[in-house]
């Protein structure tokens, strides 16, 4: 499996801004183009009501021509304006609707971001004296067959990191959501633990770089996988 690139904060907000301001401009885009089809159904009808005095088959008296001009001309401009309001409450709709998205778009990858941030936190943090306590918590952020090992191994772990009496502080320095769906993301983390031995003058800092599955269980986001990545 090759290397994978894990973006900054910065760059991932930035393609965040392009294809948003992308999606914008489609967005007016589509409305300029319905205010164009208003503006061309207004010259029809212009030129239609100018046609409105010509009777088929028949020459009618000027005052009854006059009377037929009239009701032609508003027919028509009833008719125009229905048009120019229906496409202008379709462009707005269109926008708001594509807002909204955006918004909602934006609340779903920062959620998905700060439970995978939340998990990787507790995972790299380890005291001791609490190891068990902290096992859980991590247990019961995660879900699926991933929690099923995270379980089965949590004794041997727990054992083994009061043995060593080995305690780490982790912090995550920058998470990126790479993709995610309604209900689950693939969430990039940059990760720093600092290992604490019992002698031991100065803390051992260690980055590491992991791919975190998140998944929605009922109504919360766990995590479904983890791996660890050059």
């Amino acid at each position: 499996m090759p290397p994978r690139e894990l973006p900054t904060e910065t760059l991932d907000a930035a393609r965040s801004s392009v294809a948003e301001a992308a999606e914008l401009a489609q967005a007016q885009a589509r409305a300029e183009a319905a205010r164009a089809r208003a503006n061309l159904l207004r010259q029809q009808a212009d030129a239609l009501s100018s046609d409105t005095s010509v009777v088929a088959g028949a020459n009618p008296p000027p005052t009854h021509r006059r009377r037929l001009l009239r009701l032609g001309r508003r027919a028509v401009a009833a008719a125009v304006a229905s048009a120019v309001i229906c496409t202008a409450l379709t462009a707005s709709g269109y926008l708001v609707w594509h807002h909204r998205q955006v918004v909602e778009r934006k609340q779903r990858t920062a959620e998905f971001a700060t439970a995978a941030r939340n998990a990787v936190t507790t995972m790299m943090s380890m005291d001791p004296a609490k190891a068990r306590d902290t096992m859980q918590r991590f247990a019961d952020d995660t879900t699926g067959l991933f929690k099923a090992g995270i379980l089965m191994g949590a004794e041997d772990a727990v054992k083994a990191l009061q043995q060593s009496n080995v305690s780490s502080a982790g912090t995550v320095q920058a998470a990126a959501v790479e993709s995610a769906t309604e209900n689950s993301a693939v969430v990039l983390i940059a990760a720093k633990s600092e290992f604490s031995r019992p002698g031991q003058a100065k803390p051992e800092p260690r980055s590491v770089r992991l791919v975190v599955t998140v998944e929605r269980d009922g109504d919360r986001l766990k995590i479904s996988r983890l791996e660890f990545v050059p």
